[in-house]
């Protein structure tokens, strides 16, 4: 990851932390930090309730870290710790995420998009479960 990609990396954590602070608990860690973390893993954001308990973490990518590799590395383990899973990708690899979560149980999918004031979130997949119990994913577009 290089400068401007992390600059962005850290912009996009506290920007999501602080629209998550106003209903949640938020323990943003940011590569630079890395302190707060769940059984040795360290996703970017924790979300917890009133009582400390984890509600979700999410993990932030970047243009470079939308790849086979982070999925294989991290994304993984980040939903076999139990916990709902959100990943946030950048707009442009919202299609090259969507390929790479499949299989995997990630509860939303997000992309982000800096613009000359703000960053903007939006939601593309949520999980959702079919009549057998098992998951699949919808879009929110529809």
């Amino acid at each position: 990851m290089n400068a401007y990609e992390q600059t962005v990396h850290e912009q996009v954590i506290a920007a999501r932390a602080e629209q998550l602070g106003i209903f949640y608990r938020v323990l943003a860690d940011p590569d630079i930090i890395r302190s707060s973390h769940i059984y040795g893993f360290y996703p970017d954001i924790i979300v917890l309730d009133k009582k400390n308990s984890v509600l979700f973490i999410e993990d932030v990518e970047t243009e470079s870290s939308v790849t086979e590799e982070k999925r294989d590395e991290h994304w993984v383990h980040y939903y076999e710790l139990g916990y709902p899973f959100n990943l946030i990708v950048p707009r442009s690899q919202e299609l090259k995420a969507k390929k790479l979560i499949k299989g995997l149980n990630i509860h939303k999918l997000y992309y982000y998009e800096l613009t000359s004031f703000c960053i903007k979130f939006r939601q593309v997949i949520t999980q959702i479960s079919n009549s057998e119990g098992s998951k699949q994913y919808g879009n929110t577009n529809s």
